[in-house]
């Protein structure tokens, strides 16, 4: 079984379980509130499959926590894109119209 080694999924999915483990959530209850397959809450939880927006969204108000939550996590962003070899884009250069 291939476990995700991204750190900022990894985050995510730890402070997603332990929503789930304080409020002693069923996993199956949960992924029925969510309309999702039990199967997908488990391999989140266990870090084994990045899921969809969508379906990260869906578990994250099945568990009771709003979906922001998870993109304001204490994070070391810089860290991260340095770490994944990740640049800022550019916009692009307006040509001047007049020439």
């Amino acid at each position: 079984m291939k476990y995700i080694e991204d750190k900022y999924f990894i985050a995510i999915s730890d402070y997603i379980k332990n929503v789930i483990e304080e409020k002693n959530i069923d996993i199956s209850d949960l992924a029925a509130a969510a309309n999702v397959d039990r199967k997908q809450v488990y391999r989140l939880i266990n870090k084994e499959n990045v899921p969809k927006l969508s379906t990260l969204i869906r578990i994250s108000l099945a568990a009771g926590i709003e979906p922001q939550i998870l993109f304001s996590l204490k994070f070391d962003f810089e860290f991260y894109m340095k770490e994944n070899n990740i640049l800022k884009a550019t916009p692009k250069k307006i040509k001047n119209p007049n020439l």
